[in-house]
């Protein structure tokens, strides 16, 4: 794999050969070295780590870089546990005082999916100036958002190579590799909130890395799309066939999903693994709301806030 420098000599993260050839093709990097294979960026310089206030370096010391960031963290009053007063947390609405606006063409649902709407209600759950670690985190444009209306300390984490380098061109700092294998490098509570936003269900072992994101984090926050909507169980019921909605979009050949479940069965997996639901929310008709324990049937897609707790841990009546 080449290794990529910015044009003061700074590591960045390495990308694949064809990344390589692109950027050389488009006059954007030239080639320093064929034994390592290494390209220089022409137009990036790696950020400053004193202006950036904390900068994870993406080299092989992942262990002792998050520690010696843990302690910075500690010593600015930034990281739970040092005696600061926390952030102080904030009431979250649905946009327009209760539903999404009907838009034009697409409707209320596509208004919804076009918006994001997890991030959402991500960017008002969390704290300001929090240590966040997103699994999975694409492009980096909620990280991106994170940071720039929050001011997080933000972490990435990106198997895909090609949006890995997108998400570290735009200066998200992120880790490039599955998920499943880098939990294990971070401490007990490394950071404020882990994120794992329509990824669960795409996971070998999802029980494992939800575990594991308890451990890491003080909260987890969990989005995925519902199997127990109405409009699901229909077309499963109607065409006998693997259901295709607009939240499942996929055919069962080449979908990534390899443990479909229902917002039901994931309340019940909390309950069992002593997992405490802080909050959930739900897309409803194109309407985020609160979720109550009878809108199996009606939430298409949810998003849950987690945290280690007692067995008892249904989420709050709507």
């Amino acid at each position: 794999m080449p290794i990529v420098i910015d044009r003061n000599g700074a590591p960045l993260m390495p990308c694949t050969e064809r990344k390589a050839r692109a950027l050389l093709r488009k006059g954007r990097a030239t080639l320093v070295s064929r034994s390592p294979y290494t390209v220089m960026l022409t137009d990036r310089e790696a950020p400053d780590p004193r202006a950036a206030g904390a900068h994870l370096a993406l080299d092989r010391e992942i262990r002792e870089e998050f520690s010696r960031l843990k302690s910075l963290h500690r010593k600015l009053g930034l990281y739970p546990g040092t005696g600061a007063a926390p952030a102080a947390g904030r009431d979250w609405a649905p946009p327009g005082g209760g539903g999404i606006p009907d838009g034009e063409g697409g409707g209320r649902e596509d208004y919804a999916r076009a918006s994001r709407w997890q991030d959402q209600v991500i960017l008002a759950g969390i704290d300001r100036g929090a240590y966040v670690l997103d699994l999975g985190c694409g492009r980096g444009e909620l990280l991106a958002r994170l940071t720039e209306e929050l001011g997080v300390l933000a972490q990435g984490v990106e198997v895909d190579p090609d949006a890995a380098m997108t998400a570290m061109e735009a200066g998200v700092p992120v880790l490039n590799i599955d998920l499943s294998l880098v939990l294990g490098d971070f401490g007990d509570l490394s950071f404020d909130y882990v994120i794992l936003e329509s990824t669960l269900q795409t996971l070998q072992r999802p029980s494992e890395v939800l575990s594991e994101m308890l451990r890491v984090g003080r909260r987890g926050v969990v989005s995925f799309p519902n199997f127990g909507h109405w409009r699901v169980r229909l077309d499963l019921a109607s065409r006998g066939r693997m259901p295709v909605t607009p939240g499942l979009p996929y055919g069962w050949h080449d979908t990534p999903n390899i443990h479909l479940f229902t917002l039901d069965d994931m309340l019940d997996f909390c309950r069992a693994s002593g997992v405490k639901v802080v909050s959930a929310w739900g897309l409803c008709d194109g309407e985020i709301r609160a979720v109550g324990p009878l809108d199996n049937l009606v939430t298409e897609e949810a998003i849950l806030f987690l945290e280690k707790g007692s067995a008892d841990s249904a989420p709050p009546s709507a």
